[in-house]
């Protein structure tokens, strides 16, 4: 009972930091999410361009999405060196993804990627802090493959699908 009562003041907390940052804060009782580019996938946070917070709240890890998405607000809010430089990176791996060249891929991609890692580690304090009930050795393996597939990306170049995730993906 503990555990479900700090899942429920962790959403409390996610709310309140949202609405005193203009966020708007959905857990949808969907699988997947869209992000306004059409991207299906189990959550994402947008501060910046659209103010939100969305989490899919039917996927099994809804949980470890919403710590992981609530995270990234963290870095926006404290505007960490890693969330500026990602402002600009970021839209240049998706272009590359779309099929736009980038001659400095490798350099965006590696920021992208320390932006995750530095997001991972916020991740892991936040599950400790609150004691959530997420098996902390799943998710750092789980993390791990994620920031990892940043690297795979430079080569495969293409985002996972839903239901492919990286940390899904023996």
């Amino acid at each position: 009972f503990k555990a479900m009562s700090n899942v429920q003041e962790f959403i409390k907390h996610v709310k309140s930091e949202c609405r005193v940052h203009g966020i708007k804060f959905r857990l949808k009782p969907t699988k997947t999410v869209r992000t306004p580019d059409n991207i299906r996938c189990v959550g994402y946070c947008e501060p910046d361009d659209l103010k939100e917070l969305f989490v899919a709240k039917k996927d099994q890890n809804w949980l470890m999405t919403l710590v992981h998405e609530y995270g990234h607000l963290t870095q926006w809010v404290e505007q960490v060196p890693i969330w500026k430089k990602a402002e600009v990176s970021l839209g240049k791996v998706w272009d590359w993804l779309d099929g736009k060249n980038c001659r400095t891929i490798e350099k965006h991609i590696g920021v992208a990627r320390d932006l995750e890692l530095d997001n991972e580690k916020r991740s892991v304090k936040l599950i400790k802090k609150w004691q959530l009930p997420i098996d902390l050795n799943d998710y750092i393996k789980k993390a791990n493959a994620y920031v990892q597939f940043y690297n795979y990306m430079r080569y495969s170049k293409r985002w996972s699908k839903p239901g492919n995730a990286p940390y899904s993906n023996k």
